[in-house]
């Protein structure tokens, strides 16, 4: 049979464990909106480096076809040049063949050296700005790479 003060003991004991329980609860909640907030934080955070991520890819994909393009319209130039340079070569063979006294048309040869010398500059001018294309396409893509190195510490 119980008595009053092992009835009394058991209650103090009771109360004891039920106030530990209430902390322990409100730990628990505590605890578990802390964890929801920095769940939320790093979704959020995660969500914002997926769209810099796609925003950074989508860049590299514009500067690479820039590139390309550039690098299409030098190859086109190169080619200019090098009938130019035909053309420039066989105004050198008419002037030589004129001092030689083999040719007799002056006007002929120097209408084209006139005209040779014209396209050359034509193409140089074109080659300058290609080259100043290719440059800035080389230094965005030298900017990416950078930008893709940092995304990829940042998601280490």
């Amino acid at each position: 049979r119980l008595t009053y003060d092992m009835l009394w003991k058991e209650n103090v004991m009771l109360r004891s464990m039920e106030s530990s329980l209430e902390n322990q609860a409100r730990t628990v909640k505590r605890l578990e909106g802390q964890l929801k907030a920095r769940l939320t934080k790093e979704e959020r955070e995660a969500q914002e480096l997926q769209s810099f991520v796609q925003r950074t890819e989508w860049n590299l994909h514009l500067m690479t076809q820039r590139a390309l393009e550039a690098e299409s319209r030098a190859e086109k130039l190169k080619q200019e040049i090098f009938i130019l340079q035909g053309e420039l070569e066989r105004s050198k063979m008419e002037n030589e063949k004129l001092r030689a006294g083999q040719m007799t048309d002056l006007g002929a040869v120097k209408k084209n050296v006139d005209f040779a010398l014209q396209n050359l500059e034509k193409i140089i001018m074109g080659v300058n700005w290609s080259i100043g294309q290719l440059t800035s396409g080389a230094e965005h893509l030298c900017f990416v790479a950078e930008v893709l190195k940092s995304t990829g510490k940042i998601s280490e």
